[in-house]
């Protein structure tokens, strides 16, 4: 391989780089490569370390936009903050968490330092990103703030702003308006790039052809830098835009209805069926602050369903035994066991339920 070659080809891996987005642990990636539809990833495969994983935005053009949101990463209480949260819907497992259990009378600043939101001058928890963490912080220091028998309604206003899927579009609708010539020229910049410098200079080499190839693409890298800078721009710029959201209500938006009905379903059985163990302490406030949070939230999500037109129950239902000699099933994964009781391995030893049996919430 030449020199030339060598340098295209350096070119590409570090445009390729660009196209990788880091998905942290305990969050969900809404991708999208061409038309309207995105599609729900989770961290995981190969490129994968117990902190997340990559994966790939669409390099081509459009250049389609890729968002990353996470459901609440600590649990709250009108008594208390915990630094855990017991969701879990990725299958790799749920992310490290500190722990942390604080009453808010005892909490006396709040202060944000890159992805970690520090409570009393330590780590509280560690959120996906600054952007998150600092809306995190804001919200602690709000709730610290309000009397305790107003915190409760404070908390609940917390969890409806999440699920507001109007914001959602509304938000969307401003991102596109104001970031729509970045991604003109980007996708120009992309087209300049690679289908006419990188041909004229494998054809004809770089000597000949080089100072003007450049200076076609320099007032075009100018012009981008002035709004930001490269070609990725749109995608960067949008990638933390909805990180305050629960993922659920961003699926309602972006997603089609199917994908948003079967992620609606995997949503309500983590509600209702956490991952053992549920809570990695038995301190006894810290246990009834997230079966409280995750209560809260589960009645928000109910009523969000419901609003969408979907029935809970209906979603929540167990499917029908896929052999007959199957007895059991998980009701949080659905796995199907010949065994009439038992417990589920995947999902922490969860205790298996009958088909003949009727699951309650």
């Amino acid at each position: 391989m030449g020199e030339l070659e060598s340098l295209l080809l350096v070119l590409a891996l570090i445009y390729l780089s660009e196209c990788m987005v880091w998905v942290r642990r305990g969050a969900l990636a809404f991708r999208r490569w061409w038309g309207k539809n995105y599609r729900i990833l989770h961290p995981g495969g190969l490129l994968a370390n117990p902190r997340g994983g990559l994966l790939p935005a669409n390099p081509l053009p459009p250049l389609g936009t890729v968002f990353v949101a996470q459901p609440f990463p600590l649990s709250l209480s009108p008594d208390a903050a915990f630094a855990y949260s017991s969701t879990c819907l990725n299958p790799a497992g749920r992310p490290s968490q500190t722990a942390g259990c604080l009453r808010f009378e005892d909490i006396r600043d709040v202060a944000v330092e890159g992805r970690n939101v520090l409570v009393n001058g330590e780590i509280f928890l560690k959120s996906i990103s600054a952007f998150s963490a600092r809306h995190l912080a804001d919200g602690l220091r709000r709730l610290r703030k309000l009397p305790k028998p107003e915190r409760a309604e404070a908390i609940k206003g917390l969890i409806r702003d999440s699920l507001n899927a109007g914001n959602i579009a509304g938000i969307l609708r401003d991102c596109g308006s104001r970031a729509g010539p970045i991604r003109i020229l980007s996708n120009a910049l992309f087209f300049y790039l690679f289908f006419v410098v990188v041909p004229f200079v494998w054809r004809f080499g770089f000597g000949r052809l080089g100072l003007w190839l450049l200076g076609g693409m320099l007032p075009q890298t100018i012009t981008i830098a002035l709004l930001p800078t490269a070609i990725r721009a749109p995608d960067i710029l949008a990638r933390h835009l909805l990180e305050q959201f629960h993922p659920l209500a961003i699926a309602q938006v972006l997603c089609p209805s199917d994908s948003f009905e079967h992620f609606a379903r995997q949503v309500l059985l983590d509600l209702r069926y956490p991952l053992f163990p549920v809570c990695p302490t038995s301190d006894e406030a810290a246990v009834a602050v997230e079966r409280g949070f995750r209560t809260a939230v589960r009645e928000a999500v109910e009523k969000f369903i419901q609003c969408a037109g979907l029935r809970p129950e209906d979603l929540t239902a167990p499917r029908r035994p896929d052999e007959p000699a199957n007895q059991s099933y998980c009701p949080r994964c659905g796995a199907q066991f010949v065994m009439r009781e038992g417990r589920c391995a995947d999902c922490g030893g969860r205790p298996l339920q009958s088909f003949k049996q009727i699951p309650t919430a």
